[in-house]
């Protein structure tokens, strides 16, 4: 007898859709085929829907001390609002401060996110450290944490790493297969544009973006790669925006070196524009927005498999947070001065119903592209495949069922997460996920949330070592 059988519906995944059954028991996939619906305590039908494998968020910042604030969700209540999106598993990063133990770090990360009602995992981190600690880095491995982010701009708050650094980080992963995720923002570049606008004394939403400019990105992006082939190693560039970052890596691609690409949900939908409104300060992160065209050739980049994965890089803050700094004039309007605002999107919990609508309802992507970058590809390089990531025997039993058919406008008072406002408010998606499924639970279902608070595990990650050695996802 089966625990759950889920019968007719469409089984995605990257290379193929087929119509059969899913056969969980307790926490495993155990078959895939037909089956009686007497074979199972429960039976789900999903005849004309999509059974694909559940969400992976691996990148966010919950929790997470930035720039004088914490952020609107707690652990719990992030996975509750991921498990609406689908998300069967997220990642997070420590929260390390410059001389603070990478491995300690990320263990007390392990800790604070052990109410989660979804697995996890967690990222190193390397801000402005000492050298010593990159030796942590075999530890983290071991710990089951073989990735680790550095950034290449915020010199100034005492988080950006120094080159020599980060070539000593690049040496030792590639010692024990690991991968460096990079910020790619020119530091130089950024604080002089900032210095700028400074003295002209226009700190408004719209001079935000012009403070980093393509060029900046670009020129990171750049140096990233040169510095990860010099030493050989595979690095993942997180929150890609625009097409003269994603020409560097498809030369880098060309030789097979493995430089693998994300980009976010708000890249391909949302735009510049809005840092014309007088809520501006609301759609600040960073990188910034960009151009309709800058999505356009994002697309084209999922498309064409320059771009290999997607994350939400979600970072929630209500207004209250985003405001906290500001001051008001004797109208009561906020004075534009994006120095004073806490850079963050939320994003989580709409990352796979736009890649429905946007990617594969609108033709721009197959639904198994849309399986590959939400899900797949995202297990594969992050180290938890095929334990995730896959509808096969063997694997765990997370699940996101999805109805192409289904038509949603998003609105802040749909999405689950803590804050007043939703920056897609309005925007209208058709594909929608309708039940999610973790460990074999329904966790998600007729729009209720059954999950169990502290009811995910820490996932022990380790890379295969055919993806760091060249780029190719197969």
């Amino acid at each position: 007898m089966y625990d759950l059988i889920i019968k007719n519906g469409t089984v995605v995944s990257p290379s193929s859709s087929t119509i059969c059954d899913v056969a969980i028991k307790d926490d495993k996939i155990v078959g895939l085929g037909f089956y009686e619906a007497a074979e199972g305590i429960r039976t789900i039908d999903a005849t004309g829907k999509y059974v694909m494998p559940g969400v992976i968020e691996a990148h966010m910042h919950c929790m997470a001390p930035f720039q004088g604030c914490l952020g609107a969700n707690t652990f719990y209540q992030q996975s509750v609002s991921g498990a609406f999106g689908g998300v069967t598993m997220f990642m997070d990063f420590a929260n390390v401060f410059p001389g603070k133990s990478v491995l300690e770090a990320v263990k007390e990360r392990r800790a604070e996110m052990e109410e989660s009602a979804i697995d996890f995992s967690v990222h190193g981190k390397f801000v402005k450290s000492p050298p010593e600690l990159v030796e942590e880095i075999p530890q983290l491995a071991e710990y089951g944490v073989p990735t680790f982010k550095m950034f290449m701009t915020y010199k100034k708050e005492g988080v950006m790493i120094d080159e020599e650094t980060m070539l000593k980080v690049f040496e030792k992963a590639k010692e024990v297969g690991g991968l460096p995720m990079l910020h790619c923002e020119d530091n130089t570049m950024a604080e002089d544009a900032i210095e700028k606008v400074k003295k002209i004394g226009d700190l408004s939403w719209v001079n935000f973006a012009k403070t980093k400019p393509q060029k900046c990105e670009a020129a990171a992006f750049e140096r990233a790669c040169r510095l990860a082939e010099y030493v050989d190693c595979p690095v993942m560039v997180v929150h890609t925006t625009h097409k003269e970052a994603l020409d560097v890596a498809r030369r880098a691609h060309e030789s097979g070196f493995p430089i693998y690409v994300e980009t976010g949900p708000h890249y391909l939908t949302l735009f510049d524009d809005n840092y014309e409104k007088e809520e501006g300060y609301l759609y600040l992160c960073s990188p910034p927005l960009r151009t309709p065209q800058d999505a356009e050739d994002l697309w084209q980049g999922l498309q064409d498999g320059t771009i290999s994965v997607t994350g939400s890089d979600d970072c929630t803050f209500d207004t209250n947070e985003k405001a906290a700094f500001l001051e008001k004039d004797e109208n009561g309007k906020y004075i534009q001065d994006f120095t004073k605002v806490v850079n963050g999107m939320s994003g989580l919990e709409v990352r796979l119903p736009i890649l429905l609508s946007e990617g594969a309802g609108k033709g721009r992507l197959t639904i198994n592209q849309v399986c590959a970058l939400t899900s797949t590809n995202v297990a594969k390089i992050y180290g938890c495949y095929p334990q995730k990531g896959i509808i096969a025997p063997g694997s765990d039993a997370d699940l996101v069922i999805v109805d192409m058919a289904q038509e949603v406008t998003l609105s802040k008072d749909i999405l689950h997460n803590n804050i007043s406002y939703c920056l897609h408010e309005g925007f209208k998606v058709k594909g929608y996920p309708i039940m999610t499924i973790a460990r074999g639970k329904v966790i998600v279902e007729n729009g209720e949330f059954r999950g169990e608070k502290g009811a995910g595990q820490f996932i022990k990650r380790k890379i295969d070592s055919k993806y760091l050695e060249r780029f190719g996802l197969d």
